[in-house]
């Protein structure tokens, strides 16, 4: 199992144990606290792609959305700081 899935199969396990109820705190870092829900609209197409890639990996497209942004906005920061260097 590569490095990738195995994380995120964890990440799969302590979503589950949170809707379980179990605290699960001390997994998060505190880069992400506040949330807000959002509504996005996207070209089926698009969500079938998504839906695809999710399928493959063994994730939730939420999930899936989330590490997206995630990587994409950690490139960003990464490029950033290449600059100021």
């Amino acid at each position: 199992m590569s490095k990738k899935r195995s994380k995120e199969t964890e990440i799969e396990e302590i979503a589950k144990r949170a809707h379980a109820g179990e605290d699960v705190s001390n997994h998060f870092t505190g880069r992400h606290l506040a949330k807000q829900r959002i509504s996005l609209d996207l070209p089926l197409r698009f969500l079938r792609l998504i839906d695809e890639e999710c399928k493959r990996m063994g994730i939730t497209r939420e999930a899936w959305i989330k590490m997206a942004c995630d990587e994409r906005l950690r490139q960003a920061e990464s490029r950033d700081l290449a600059k100021v260097s």
